[in-house]
């Protein structure tokens, strides 16, 4: 670890953590732009989206949403109640969430091409949540980081899937997918 880094981490874990309700709270008042989110009490900046991340993560919404019998979200708040993270896809349970962000998941999806360090830090938020699946579709390296099981706070079980292994929930019915199938979609 580098010299500057260490000073980073050491910074970092000297923040004074914010609240979900505090993060609202300076959004609304604009001291805190749309382009971020609150990752265990710390407001971060989103990465921006190349076009291939787009293009995927509309591929996969676009299936999954035929799901009837939960509700899919794309790039939509989850208040974990310590992080409000907004990942790319994520199927909660029906509800009407137009009160309040759902405080639940089923299924987490990141695509990741530039954020695999940052989506990989994300799988300890979710554990934490005990969000039962979460997926990183990893494009740089061309697999499915599958994550389950979360015990204490950690993913108690990791299996990464190549480009044509398919990946089925264990938790959503019918949904059953491999990575190919979204990367070689015709427009």
């Amino acid at each position: 670890m580098s010299f500057a880094l260490q000073e980073r981490q050491a910074f970092f874990e000297r923040a004074v953590p914010i609240s979900v309700e505090a993060y609202h709270l300076l959004y609304k008042q604009g001291l805190i732009s749309e382009k971020t989110e609150l990752l265990e009490g710390v407001v971060i900046e989103k990465i921006p989206k190349d076009p291939i991340h787009a293009e995927i993560v509309r591929r996969i919404f676009e299936y999954l949403e035929q799901i009837k019998s939960v509700k899919v979200l794309k790039e939509d708040p989850i208040n974990l109640g310590f992080s409000e993270p907004e990942p790319d896809i994520a199927i909660v349970p029906k509800g009407d969430y137009s009160s309040a962000h759902p405080t639940e998941a089923l299924l987490v999806i990141e695509v990741a091409n530039s954020s695999i360090a940052l989506d990989r830090a994300k799988a300890s938020i979710y554990a934490k949540a005990n969000i039962p699946e979460y997926i990183i579709a990893n494009l740089q390296n061309k697999i499915l980081e599958v994550y389950s099981s979360p015990v204490d706070g950690k993913y108690s079980f990791t299996k990464i899937l190549q480009v044509d292994e398919v990946f089925t929930s264990t938790i959503v019915s019918n949904v059953s997918f491999s990575l190919s199938v979204f990367l070689t979609q015709n427009s």
